[in-house]
């Protein structure tokens, strides 16, 4: 039957202008609606009082520059010394412990739900804190002057720009070039073009680029992990919500943080069968820290499924792997050829790589067993030459065992796995290498969230966030002090851990989430 209309009347449609309004209206009203849900949890409302009093805390010298602006300012020199120091310590393991606290307690369980905007009220708190548990994001200012004078940032340190801004950075970075990738480098310059000559305020609005990050890892990270049958509430509760990514994240203001969301933006991409756009995230991922071009093997991976040669015999996968690998490469090196061009800074990087790794960091595996070998060498008596090369030689084989790592994740894991591959691959260069800071374990360690994981390893994830949350309280003690409330903090997430472990009623493991017909992560 034809439909009968009355000429001369057009159908009623809103007008173009008024349609967008009534989609922003609407898209305002869900967000307004998500952010009173969120509220609505106590754990939500603990998780942001924890880190309202890291903020309260934080104007110390544990996080502050030596002789900082601000200080004198607000008039906050008692917080330097005595009572005020040790009072403003206490109110940051406080604040660590409540953070913890109701991060595992929100865990989904018996149909609980995580609210999707809790980061939102944990990161608020701390948005205008100076950098927290690391002071890189002075160094950050300091190379986006470099940039801004028209020096070269990969042959210059802050030293060569004094004043404020150089007066800000830790000492041992004052001569040392960047490393970062030309995208974290203009992003950098731009901050600092639109802060003027406030190095302080510099450094603090390096935290744009961290929390835009994490509200992309908080879009992206569910959706990735649901498109492998994850549940996307455990994703990110594990994931984004992990306190290591409120502390450094967002609180250190970490470039780290974008290079991470660009990675899972380009998995996700990838897994709906976009690879070449998946390559260039990757690119852009690798342009603001080289480390996320490893992630590639997951993009790799996942081609590899949709080609149906995962499960093939070894010469059938060897071709896919060449095919796929040599493609998607040449895409990732053109795309990120084409960034370093339009930012105009060049390859220098190449030669600072090595700049993170002048700094003798225990916690790196390689690290402590050559420093152990070096002091038992020393205890014994051989020659000061012989036993210093017990650290650059157990580096060395570390790095070693690492590449031959990750060359069996590419060959076994990433064409059955592929996002378990990414993050095998990042972790293993972190675990491998000479340097290990808390937030490196972010690189891979947030894709863990879209992997379904076994009870134990899941304890173990929370077992690893609680130790590295220590450090950093035990190390923020440290610079202010007192360090006896950084024991009574290590003490108190001990116990916490081990009451966690015995709570009943934990989650199906994720396994039991896979619906039929979802590709393994």
């Amino acid at each position: 039957m034809l439909e009968q209309r009355v000429v001369g009347t057009p159908p009623t449609v809103p007008a173009r202008p008024e349609a967008v309004r009534l989609a922003v209206l609407h898209w305002f009203a869900r967000l307004v609606a998500a952010l009173h849900r969120a509220w609505a949890d106590p754990m939500v409302r603990r998780g942001t009082l924890g880190m309202g009093l890291v903020s309260a805390g934080s104007l110390t010298p544990a996080f502050l520059p030596p002789k900082a602006p601000i200080i004198s300012q607000l008039h906050l020199e008692w917080l330097g010394e005595g009572v005020g120091r040790f009072a403003a310590t206490v109110l940051i393991i406080a604040g660590l412990a409540l953070l913890v606290d109701a991060w595992l307690r929100m865990r989904p369980r018996d149909g609980r739900r995580v609210p999707s905007l809790t980061w939102v009220f944990w990161s608020l708190p701390v948005l205008l804190a100076p950098p927290l548990f690391s002071r890189d994001a002075y160094s950050y200012a300091a190379q986006g002057l470099i940039v801004q004078r028209g020096l070269d940032p990969y042959a210059y340190g802050p030293y060569w720009v004094p004043g404020q801004y150089a007066d800000q950075v830790d000492p041992m970075w004052l001569l040392t070039p960047a490393p970062y990738g030309p995208l974290a480098l203009q992003v950098q310059h731009f901050i600092v073009a639109i802060t003027g000559d406030n190095a302080y305020l510099a450094a603090v609005l390096m935290r744009l680029p961290a929390v835009a990050a994490v509200a992309l890892l908080a879009w992206t990270l569910p959706r990735l992990a649901k498109r492998f049958g994850v549940s996307p509430s455990h994703a990110l509760w594990l994931a984004v919500l992990n306190p290591l990514v409120i502390m450094h994240f967002v609180g250190g203001a970490h470039g780290d943080a974008v290079m991470v969301a660009l990675v899972t933006l380009a998995l996700y991409v990838a897994s709906l069968g976009r690879f070449w756009v998946g390559a260039a995230l990757i690119a852009a991922a690798a342009s603001y820290k080289q480390t996320g071009a490893l992630a590639l093997v997951g993009v790799i991976g996942m081609a590899m499924q949709a080609d149906g040669t995962a499960g093939l015999g070894a010469s059938a996968r060897l071709r896919s792997l060449i095919r796929h690998g040599v493609t998607l490469t040449l895409v990732t090196v053109a795309s990120f050829t084409a960034i370093t061009v339009l930012t105009g800074l060049g390859w220098g990087w190449t030669s600072n790589l090595s700049v993170p790794a002048s700094l003798r960091s225990l916690i790196a595996p390689p690290t402590f067993v050559g420093a152990s070998i070096e002091w038992f060498m020393n205890l014994a008596g051989m020659p000061l030459a012989t036993a210093a090369a017990a650290v650059p030689i157990a580096q060395s084989i570390g790095l070693l065992v690492g590449l031959v790592s990750i060359s069996v994740i590419v060959w076994r894991v990433a064409p059955r796995k592929p996002v378990v591959a990414a993050a095998g691959a990042l972790l293993v260069l972190v675990a491998s290498g000479p340097v290990i800071h808390p937030w490196y374990l972010l690189w891979g360690g947030v894709l863990l969230g879209a992997v379904r994981l076994s009870e134990r390893a899941i304890r173990a994830v929370i077992f690893v966030t609680l130790f590295f949350v220590t450090y950093g309280a035990v190390d923020a003690t440290v610079s202010n002090g007192t360090w006896a409330l950084g024991l009574s903090a290590a003490v108190w997430m001990i116990g916490r851990f081990v009451v966690s472990r015995r709570r009943t009623g934990d989650a199906l493991p994720e396994r039991a989430l896979q619906p039929v017909g979802v590709p393994a992560a």
